[in-house]
């Protein structure tokens, strides 16, 4: 079995004191809506960085605040025969409210459009279940802090 690692990002920004989250429609390899994610390249801070960017355009001017949500999401499939798992570290960054969504510039044309929604739309949209769990859990956590 292959073991591959990663991130997951769920990205908002509060926009007219509403938060907004950030969900992408993926055209590539399946069809769906997911947050920004990718494998791990580097550190996971400078990857986070990176598939921000990369996925949805969005700069590191942009990105306010990084936190580990010391989680893990963790789901397996079958490439050419082979069992891979997928260990994807959660993160949660905060954007400036002025950022906004640009796929047009993604290398590896995974995503057609991407937007920033508020929680019961983009836990609606989401395909995964795992996603959406980890979204509203994050809600959840931002909403204990006020």
């Amino acid at each position: 079995m292959r073991i591959e690692k990663g991130v997951i990002i769920v990205a908002y920004k509060v926009s007219r004191r509403n938060r907004r989250y950030l969900v992408l429609n993926r055209t590539k390899n399946w069809e769906g809506w997911e947050l920004p994610k990718g494998h791990l390249e580097e550190s996971y801070m400078e990857t986070v960085k990176m598939e921000l960017e990369e996925e949805a355009g969005i700069s590191t001017g942009d990105i306010q605040e990084v936190e580990d949500l010391e989680r893990t999401v963790k789901w397996s499939y079958e490439d050419d025969g082979e069992q891979v798992k997928r260990e994807y570290r959660a993160y949660l960054v905060e954007v400036s409210d002025d950022a906004y969504v640009d796929t047009d510039s993604n290398p590896h044309d995974e995503h057609e459009k991407g937007f920033f929604f508020d929680i019961d739309d983009a836990s609606s949209l989401l395909t995964y279940e795992d996603h959406e769990e980890l979204l509203r859990e994050t809600d959840r956590l931002i909403e204990r802090r006020k």
